[in-house]
């Protein structure tokens, strides 16, 4: 059956407010634990920071049909680059773990090298952590919960909540999707993965940015009740979610080269030149499905 925009949006809204704040206990937990010591939600950072950046997808997308209180889009931002640095540092070490158990027969110099490199992402992990904690009992996060409970409990509709979702709200995805096509040129023009001449990874992370953004969109439209409306949905959640996990793939190999590179010294050498090698290739690998996918 059919629903209003403002149902759909509704919904929405409320359940991404309400994980964010059900995500809070989880991520003061994961910021305060003993480094190395099990997580009771080994995801916690990562779960509480896609609900934000759902949330604040719904509002910026659908902005015609929502009327947040001023303020709230920048304090969802300002949340999700917070827990941004703890993720950054869990998936660096990650990276890192991986490419180092695909390396064949490291060296001693390389075994070495990954050592130290490991207890300096741990470091960092560490002060990562410190700092989500010293944010969640900032007055700016209590100021942000106070407004998720106002958007979880009567969730800012504007003035056109009784038109359909199909009509008021495809618009709004459609608007995404020709974002994603605009940053797509320089991936889809790429198509050597022996080159070596990658596209620059901000490009790369600006198409990341914006098919996560259209799937969001997608995610909530998909929810119409017209049938055609959200089988066409379902399809752009499918396309975009593959797009982002591979785009996923280049960035993360991306910061982490970056990161090891300036980490590089006489005791890392051979242990950076060699993970950087690998990480390459799996990048250009996922960088070629990438590009194969928005031809």
């Amino acid at each position: 059956m059919a629903r209003t925009a403002g149902d759909v949006l509704a919904a929405a809204i409320r359940t991404h407010a309400e994980a964010v704040l059900r995500g809070h206990d989880d991520v003061r937990a994961a910021a305060v634990r003993a480094s190395g010591a099990p997580e009771a939600a080994p995801d916690a950072v990562h779960d509480a920071r896609v609900a934000v950046r759902r949330l604040r997808a719904t509002l910026r997308v659908f902005r015609g049909c929502t009327a947040p209180e001023p303020g709230t889009v920048e304090a969802l931002t300002w949340w999700v680059r917070t827990l941004g640095a703890a993720r950054d540092a869990e998936v660096r070490r990650a990276g890192l773990a991986a490419l180092a158990a695909d390396l064949e027969r490291p060296s001693p110099d390389v075994l070495a090298g990954l050592a130290t490199l490991d207890g300096t992402l741990v470091a960092a992990d560490a002060a990562a952590r410190a700092e989500v904690a010293t944010a969640l009992a900032s007055a700016r996060c209590r100021d942000l919960t106070a407004r998720l409970d106002v958007l979880a409990a009567a969730p800012p509709l504007a003035d056109r909540p009784g038109t359909p979702a199909a009509t008021a709200l495809r618009p709004g995805v459609e608007r995404e999707l020709a974002r994603v096509g605009r940053r797509a040129g320089p991936v889809a023009a790429w198509r050597d993965p022996g080159s070596g001449d990658r596209p620059a990874p901000g490009v790369v992370h600006r198409l990341r940015k914006a098919a996560r953004r259209a799937r969001y969109a997608a995610e909530v439209l998909a929810g119409s009740g017209d049938l055609a409306t959200d089988r066409w949905a379902d399809d752009v959640v499918a396309h975009h979610r593959e797009l982002q996990d591979l785009l996923g793939s280049v960035h993360d190999a991306d910061v982490l080269r970056a990161t090891l590179l300036d980490l590089s010294g006489p005791r890392t050498a051979a242990a950076v030149a060699a993970c950087v090698r690998l990480g390459d290739e799996r990048a250009a690998q996922a960088l070629a499905a990438a590009a194969a996918a928005v031809r």
